[in-house]
């Protein structure tokens, strides 16, 4: 029987995802470098030239579905769940360790988990009220800017 070179899981949502094995040597180093992407791209045996390679790898394989599933699934399988992570946040609430730092931690979970609603922002326009053409002018130009700002990245 030949040996598969295809690692087969369910993910969270009920899909079954495959990973080759190298992916799931990412996602693994992933995890126990604490989410340091460049290094796990390296100890998972890429050959790149460069850290900024490593760094644009990691980015590029974190994007996509089958290596966050797998990721997701394996924070699960560890306790890295809302639920958890709401008892230890009840737990720290009622100790004074190092609370400072742990509340920072848990405020970014519940962060990354969209927890909280989001953040409103403000527009001054220390010019005068700007006409609704004015508007839609000023996001065409900063959404311009950030189209050549992407080519000159690709490129």
């Amino acid at each position: 029987m030949p040996i598969t070179k295809v690692f087969k899981f369910k993910g969270l949502d009920g899909v079954e995802y495959n990973l080759s094995l190298k992916e799931k040597l990412f996602c693994e180093k992933y995890l126990e470098l604490k989410g340091n992407g460049v290094e796990a791209v390296i100890q998972a045996g890429y050959k790149v030239k460069s850290r900024m390679i490593a760094s644009s790898l990691s980015y590029e394989y974190l994007i996509k579905p089958h290596i966050s599933n797998y990721i997701t699934k394996m924070l699960e399988e560890y306790g890295f769940n809302d639920d958890n992570v709401s008892k230890q946040h009840l737990y720290l609430i009622n100790q004074f360790g190092d609370l400072k730092s742990k509340g920072r931690g848990i405020d970014m979970f519940y962060k990354l988990k969209g927890s909280y609603a989001a953040e409103k922002i403000k527009i001054i326009d220390k010019n005068g009220d700007l006409t609704d053409e004015q508007i839609d002018e000023e996001i065409e130009e900063l959404e311009g800017i950030k189209k050549k700002q992407a080519d000159t990245t690709e490129a």
